[in-house]
């Protein structure tokens, strides 16, 4: 009788003794809307992903596509271009918004050798982006969390949840950076990876 009420005891033990309900517990699954991760192409090149557009405003540096320990991402360096000024975009395909409610966006970015906060990174949203004609869109800045300059170098960052659930139709998400490839105070860069729309 003992030693069946001490292996009870211990089986008892074994199943509930030693772990926590949530280690279980099934994580919910976010489907996906939209997704990117500049995965499959080739290193410290211009960056070039079908439907997506890399415009150079001003200037002629574009967004490149960089790979570092297998992961790929995008990145803006205006570092000895020559140029006093260099605006770059970089601007998604159009996602539909019509599908689905309750969208939200979230990406990863991180920045290195950025002093100064006109050598900045803006994200932004249009809905009247023609595919062509970047700067005859409208724009509207989203309220995302950017890496300051005190950031740790190419240490990736969150977002945050960036609520996208008023919007109908088609959007564009758009990565705008400034610099300067002969101002050493403004020549710093920044990389983006992980942009993911859920809902």
């Amino acid at each position: 009788m003992f030693k069946v009420t001490l292996l009870t005891a211990v089986l008892a033990f074994a199943f509930t003794g030693c772990t926590k309900d949530d280690d279980y517990e099934v994580k919910s699954f976010n489907p996906l809307v939209f997704a990117e991760d500049f995965t499959g192409v080739g290193d410290n090149t211009v960056l070039n992903i079908a439907n997506w557009t890399n415009y150079a405003e001003v200037g002629t540096t574009k967004w490149k596509q960089q790979i570092y320990s297998g992961n790929g991402y995008a990145e803006f360096s205006s570092y000895q271009s020559g140029n006093l000024t260099d605006i770059a975009w970089l601007i998604s395909p159009a996602i539909n918004m019509d599908a689905h409610e309750g969208e939200k966006l979230v990406f990863q970015s991180s920045q290195a050798y950025v002093s100064s906060s006109a050598n900045s990174l803006q994200v932004l949203i249009s809905t009247d982006f023609d595919g062509t004609n970047v700067t005859a869109a409208t724009w509207t800045p989203l309220n995302a969390t950017l890496p300051t300059t005190s950031a740790t170098y190419f240490e990736f960052i969150k977002s945050g949840e960036i609520d996208l659930s008023g919007y109908t139709g088609n959007i564009y998400l758009a990565f705008k950076c400034k610099g300067s490839g002969t101002n050493t105070a403004l020549d710093g860069s920044y990389q983006i990876d992980n942009i993911r729309i859920f809902y």
